[in-house]
């Protein structure tokens, strides 16, 4: 059973790390001083509306030109698939939120139970630095990554706080740095995270 968490302080915590990395790069590459975030950001304090319910939809092609929305890179239902049991939603349906841009990342978010999710960040290759994003993701995590060598650019898993299960997958392509990031609640296999991994890097 999946405990319960509270969605919006979840979100609020959630979207605040990646506030902070992602300003990080964006105050560097200017020569300004990064500022602490400020708690009246919009991402770490709002909640993104759902705008649909679709229970299962196609993985898109290979690399799409164009993302436009994050569930069917990775359904609900192939989660459960992967993971061999549909005990995660409880029975609900993954929700699409509305696509977020801010600071030159477009954010994509699939919510298959509260914060428990798949998130795309999708930003431009000449602007950003990968191994910067990366190094700097890992920071979050309580205890060394565990690396998936083949998978994209680069790609890992590891605890963060809280008992979360992070899955980072990191890929470019059509001139952008591509992130896809599975947060759930609970550790699992190790193959489940590999297997999701490498489903993400082919479809990214």
């Amino acid at each position: 059973m999946f405990p319960q968490v509270s969605y919006i302080s979840r979100m609020k915590r959630t979207w605040g790390l990646l506030f902070v990395g992602m300003l990080f790069f964006v105050t560097s590459c200017s020569g300004e001083p990064t500022p602490p975030p400020s708690p009246s950001a919009p991402w770490p304090t709002s909640v993104s509306k759902p705008t649909s319910t679709t229970p299962t939809t196609p993985p898109p092609p290979a690399s799409p030109a164009m993302i436009r929305e994050a569930c069917p890179f990775l359904p609900l239902t192939e989660v459960h698939q992967i993971m061999g049991t549909a005990e995660l939603g409880q029975g609900k349906r993954q929700q699409e939120a509305e696509v977020q841009k801010e600071k030159g990342i477009t954010k994509y978010e699939c919510h298959y139970n509260g914060v428990n999710g798949l998130y795309l960040y999708v930003v431009s290759e000449k602007e950003w630095s990968l191994p910067s994003m990366a190094a700097q993701a890992k920071k979050q995590c309580v205890r060394p990554p565990t690396m998936l060598p083949g998978i994209g650019e680069t790609a890992w898993y590891c605890e963060e706080k809280d008992s979360f299960m992070s899955t980072m997958v990191y890929k470019r392509g059509h001139g952008q740095i591509r992130v896809a990031w599975v947060y759930l609640i609970g550790e699992t296999r190790s193959d489940v995270y590999k297997t999701m991994a490498e489903r993400l890097a082919e479809r990214l």
